[in-house]
C-alpha cells in the first residue's frame, strides 16, 4: 500500500507544488485547506505517514493543528514538515516540544522537500 502524505495548506497552489514535488514518491497526497480539518480527516480517514503542514491559516496556525494533532491517540508519531513564510525563529520557538521533524520557508525547493519525505517515509518502514 502507498505511503500517504497529508497537505495542509490554504492556498491550492502550494498544494500543486507540493502534489507535482512529491509525486515521484508514489505517494497519495490529499489536501485539507483549514488546520481544523486536519483532525476530522486523521479521524475518519486514518493516519497518513506524514503531514506537510502550513503555519499560517485563516482559522487557526500551524502550531495550533499541530497540538490537536498531537493530542490525538494516533497523533503522537506523526512526522510533521511546517512550511512557512515568517521568520522561523519564531515559529521554532512555539512549536518547541511539539516534534517537528523539518521547518521549510516559503518559497522552498521542491527538490529540498522530496528528499526531506523520502527520508521521513525511509525512517518510518525501517522502524520495528
Amino acid at each position: 500500500m502507498p505511503p500517504t502524505i497529508l497537505i495542509v495548506d490554504d492556498q491550492e497552489l502550494i498544494i500543486r507544488i507540493v502534489q507535482s514535488a512529491l509525486r515521484p514518491l508514489g505517494a497519495a497526497l490529499p489536501a485539507v485547506r483549514m488546520g481544523r480539518d486536519v483532525v476530522r480527516y486523521v479521524e475518519e480517514s486514518g493516519v497518513p505517514n506524514a503531514i506537510i503542514l502550513d503555519f499560517s491559516m485563516p482559522d487557526q496556525d500551524g502550531v495550533e493543528t499541530l497540538r490537536q494533532i498531537r493530542r490525538l491517540a494516533t497523533g503522537g508519531a506523526i512526522p510533521v514538515v511546517m512550511l512557512t513564510a515568517r521568520d522561523q525563529t519564531l515559529i521554532r520557538k512555539e512549536a518547541d516540544g511539539l516534534h517537528v521533524h523539518a521547518f521549510m520557508t516559503k518559497p522552498f525547493s521542491p527538490s529540498a522537500l522530496l528528499q526531506t519525505m523520502k527520508e521521513i517515509l525511509q525512517a518510518g518502514a525501517s522502524e520495528p
